[in-house]
């Protein structure tokens, strides 16, 4: 994972960390202010950019982020 904090937006970090705290898409939605088709849209970026294929390799790669 070469510089994946360079890689991604500061929204999209954040929801990440959101991700890895067990939120929902909803619930990132409503603490985020926007709504569940964003977070998606951000969570299909992020895995674009980090390279992985479910939530699950995604919460390792915001531990390590």
């Amino acid at each position: 994972m070469y510089n994946a904090i360079q890689l991604i937006t500061p929204r999209e970090k954040e929801v990440l960390c959101l991700l890895a705290k067990g939120m929902t898409y909803r619930k990132m939605a409503l603490r985020l202010d926007v709504s569940a088709e964003t977070v998606k849209k951000h969570m299909k970026n992020i895995s674009r950019k980090l390279k992985f294929s479910n939530k699950i390799e995604a919460i390792h790669k915001a531990k390590i982020i």
